[in-house]
């Protein structure tokens, strides 16, 4: 089991160099995991199942003032009665195909004083979250890059935002990496997946479909609001730590490909979201904005809540102890599994369109979603020296042809493994599985895949 501690020491070594103050709110297990979402499913049961953080008053009607009238929260600051939310993690058996839930040490939010309106940046200083006020980052449909690295268009930042890091314990044979959608190996240390949320507000709407009241800053974490979301907020930042390692003898040994997926029916990592609906007492956030701002008071600049006196911090084992109140949405089959199907309807989906996310209580509920439609792609980038067919016969996918492949650099080096059981219908799963749109097996018994063509034989495109 992972503690919200080791994530905190991991990203306060990575990902802070700016001398901006901010403070951490550590929130233990899961106050609850249902299929409730107050924002996109209000009143009625959500698609699919989320771990939920915060105010012990969490329903699927809730307002502002009923989260106020929480009597806990799972997270240690007491002046922050929020509701944070993810969707849950699964692993699937490779040999059965049965689902587990995964477990995880909990959620850190970072709250940083960030951006061109913040006072250290010569601004005029950042707003606290007013009542009633929801936002998110992601989209449970999306299933596949579409913006290159680097972009900065809202799309592009969106997928920016959700990058996350794969902690191992940097030996010779182990290093740790950043990834998008999904990690390649194992993450011996815990799958950190990160999430940061929009920083600009319209200053009108508590909430818009779409999230379209909030916008992404110019760099992500830093930078300038556009002219249509002027007001500058804290800057939310999620991580949570994933332990995979009570899976690992199931599939790292035997060469199996990656084998975790989202509850969202998502193999891919890319549906990977976050949702946030604002509990603070708004006065208490706004002091603790304007007065623990100090980057030469080492705790403000270390993160630490305690260190800022308008906040309320208490110990882990309190914040442990809170229960949520009322538990509206239960499942017969239970959620944690080992189970035949992802909790609610949720058919795998691999992309690379976005998933069709079915209603709860769909019956009957499909085996598969719709196959992606309307989309083609031309190989134009690579040396073609046959179109013979390939050594092997795909189940699924489109055969592009063979191509040449030096090997050095690897021209499809997105991802590479090697066992003794590679086949080209195993090639392509693990490639959709991953995300990437190309796949192909190299010599005798390895895969490669890539986001973009280049060389490779033989190639699939992976319409699955």
């Amino acid at each position: 089991m992972f503690t919200s501690s080791l994530s905190s020491l991991v990203v306060a070594a990575i990902a802070f160099g700016a001398a901006n103050a901010f403070f951490k709110v550590a929130c233990s297990l899961p106050i609850v995991q249902e299929f409730v979402d107050p924002i996109l499913s209000p009143g009625v049961a959500s698609q699919h199942l989320h771990s939920v953080h915060g105010g012990n008053n969490f329903s699927m009607n809730q307002t502002y003032t009923t989260l106020r009238e929480s009597s806990c929260t799972s997270c240690e600051v007491t002046n922050d009665l929020s509701n944070y939310w993810v969707p849950t993690l699964y692993f699937k058996d490779p040999l059965n195909g049965t689902f587990t839930k995964v477990p995880n040490g909990g959620l850190l939010v970072y709250y940083e004083n960030r951006g061109n309106g913040d006072t250290s940046n010569g601004g005029a200083g950042l707003t606290a979250f007013p009542p009633g006020f929801r936002m998110l980052s992601g989209n449970a449909a999306k299933r596949s890059q579409i913006y290159p690295v680097g972009d900065t268009s809202q799309g592009g930042l969106a997928e920016a935002a959700l990058k996350g890091s794969c902690l191992r314990y940097n030996t010779a044979n182990s290093t740790g990496y950043d990834y998008y959608g999904f990690p390649t190996t194992d993450c011996e240390a815990g799958m950190n997946a990160r999430l940061q949320m929009p920083t600009c507000w319209d200053g009108v709407n508590l909430w818009l479909p779409g999230s379209a009241h909030v916008s992404y800053m110019s760099g992500l974490d830093n930078g300038v609001c556009d002219d249509a979301h002027p007001v500058y907020l804290m800057h939310l930042f999620y991580e949570v730590t994933w332990d995979l390692s009570s899976f690992r003898s199931l599939w790292v040994p035997q060469g199996y490909p990656w084998p975790f997926v989202y509850s969202n029916s998502d193999p891919t990592g890319w549906g990977w979201h976050g949702d946030f609906y604002n509990g603070w007492d708004q006065t208490v956030l706004q002091n603790a904005i304007d007065n623990c701002n100090d980057p030469n008071n080492p705790g403000q600049a270390g993160g630490l809540a305690s260190a800022c006196p308008y906040l309320t911090v208490v110990d882990a084992s309190v914040a442990e102890a809170c229960v949520i109140k009322n538990i509206e949405v239960t499942q017969p089959q239970g959620i944690n599994g080992p189970l035949a199907t992802l909790p609610g309807c949720n058919p795998l989906q691999y992309g690379p369109c976005d998933a069709t996310l079915y209603p709860f209580g769909t019956s009957p509920c499909p085996a598969t979603g719709p196959a992606c439609t309307g989309t083609t792609t031309t190989v134009t980038s690579a040396s073609q020296t046959t179109s013979s067919s390939p050594t092997g016969t795909a189940t699924s996918g489109a055969y592009l042809g063979c191509y040449v492949d030096s090997g050095s650099p690897r021209t499809l080096a997105a991802y590479t493994t090697t066992n003794d059981v590679m086949t080209n219908p195993l090639c392509i799963q693990t490639c959709a599985n991953l995300g990437y749109l190309y796949a192909g097996t190299g010599k005798s018994s390895s895969l490669i895949s890539g986001s973009t063509p280049t060389l490779c034989a033989p190639w699939y495109h992976t319409l699955i």
